[in-house]
């Protein structure tokens, strides 16, 4: 983990996109991309080494154009950086939300297993990984919910990718995708994978009539319990407008650092 290792954000979500797709260094950028999965709006993406401002708006769409593609193959664009680490910094993108970009500001939440505390669970709850296709199935089904167009053919062809893309994951032994079960009926998932040391969580979800039952609570402690020994530190990224955060902070996690990305979406495609 050589490129930005003070943003265990970033540095985990590179990790990942090796193992998944490509990361290459061309033109003072980071490029990543996965080749089959055209649409994989946050896996085909430029990283930045800061912040833009309104004058980089048209080089950084024609860097884009050069080292990830065009439409109709590649018809959406996506930037990231590392944020200032200052949670009370104001983050403005006005000159590319004006252009049809959605601005997103993570909070990078850092734990090792000696931080995490004891929280409120549900005894209902089975945490089991996933070991037959229709834990998949009804994963699948909980993820598209979740977006804002789930019978789009290039949603269904996303959550088919990452389903095995993260397969591949798991059966080379970098980790396993955990589901949340009440009388055999999955109410939540997420997935954690090894990486040099570090545990990364991934798609932390709850389904919306679980929630507020502390499925999410229950879940990732019961999964770093079951998981101890294999990494020194765990990180989880979430969206600075969501309160997921706080669920986390009351496990025990910490800031340490921000990331942002600007995505411009294709009208009528959701896969995210």
């Amino acid at each position: 983990m050589h490129d930005f290792p003070e943003n265990l954000g970033l540095a985990t979500d590179l990790f990942l996109h090796r193992e998944t797709g490509m990361v290459e260094s061309r033109d003072g950028y980071l490029v990543v991309r996965t080749p089959d999965a055209p649409e994989y709006f946050f896996g085909n993406l430029l990283v930045l080494e800061r912040r833009p401002s309104a004058s980089d708006l048209k080089p950084l769409e024609q860097a884009f154009a050069q080292l990830i593609g065009t439409p109709p193959l590649i018809a959406h664009r996506t930037f990231t950086w590392p944020e200032s680490a200052n949670a009370d910094s104001i983050v403005t993108l006005d000159a590319f939300v004006e252009r049809g970009y959605d601005a997103t500001v993570y909070r990078v939440l850092v734990a090792t297993p000696d931080d995490i505390r004891p929280v409120a669970t549900n005894a209902l709850i089975e945490v089991r990984p996933f070991d037959m296709q229709r834990d998949w199935d009804d994963w699948s089904r909980m993820q598209l919910a979740d977006m804002a167009d789930p019978t789009a053919i290039t949603s269904q062809r996303f959550m088919a990718h990452q389903q095995l893309a993260y397969k591949r994951l798991i059966e080379r032994g970098l980790g396993n995708w955990w589901g949340a079960f009440i009388n055999d009926e999955q109410v939540g998932s997420l997935g954690l994978f090894f990486l040099d040391g570090i545990g990364r969580f991934q798609s932390v979800i709850t389904g919306p009539e679980h929630r507020n039952q502390n499925v999410c609570k229950t879940l990732m402690s019961e999964v770093i319990r079951r998981t101890a020994g294999r990494s020194d530190q765990l990180v989880i990224v979430a969206d600075e407008a969501y309160h997921a955060g706080n669920i986390y902070e009351a496990i025990g996690f910490r800031q340490r650092g921000r990331l942002a990305s600007l995505c411009q979406v294709p009208r009528n495609l959701t896969a995210r």
